[in-house]
């Protein structure tokens, strides 16, 4: 069951919707040529693997994506950029234990939109204090090509600060 707003809409899922949203997902995230994304055995409550490269190559940064859809549009609590959807995450012990970031994408089928937000949000409130943080809420953001490359730019800048610590510390 998903809440949209203050109405929980209980969702039958037809066999595709899930392969469905995993390949709109696939799709967001191979329009680039800096990413490698790797899709996740079906029993883990990881969908995608994704690792950022650097011309070309391997930088040993990855975050992971999971991967939910509804049928129908969402229509309460939207905003410009933003809808408010209550998708149950506090059951899933997994994806709060990981080492690295974890993006929610979740997809309204009926359109085909897709929103994101944090499940684990690399978090730098100072150059000694780096952080993973459950997101909770439930406002979700436009998925965009131009939300994709804000997602790898905060990654990148969480990994960059994590190496910063690291040289610091062998001083």
């Amino acid at each position: 069951m998903i809440q949209i707003g203050d109405k929980a809409v209980v969702t039958k899922e037809a066999w595709y919707i899930g392969q469905r949203a995993e390949s709109l997902a696939m799709m967001y995230l191979t329009r680039r040529n800096d990413l490698v994304v790797s899709r996740q055995q079906e029993e883990q409550d990881l969908d995608f693997l994704v690792t950022l490269l650097k011309d070309g190559s391997y930088t040993g940064r990855i975050f992971g994506v999971q991967v939910t859809a509804t049928v129908s549009t969402p229509k309460s609590n939207q905003s410009n950029d933003s809808v408010n959807i209550k998708i149950p995450l506090e059951q899933n012990k997994l994806l709060t234990e990981l080492p690295f970031p974890v993006c929610l994408f979740f997809f309204s089928l009926g359109n085909n939109q897709g929103y994101y937000k944090w499940i684990l949000e690399p978090v730098i409130e100072a150059q000694q204090n780096l952080q993973l943080l459950f997101n909770g809420k439930s406002e979700l953001k436009e998925l965009t090509d131009e939300a994709i490359g804000k997602i790898i730019s905060v990654v990148n800048s969480w990994y960059d600060s994590r190496k910063y610590l690291s040289l610091k510390e062998e001083d």
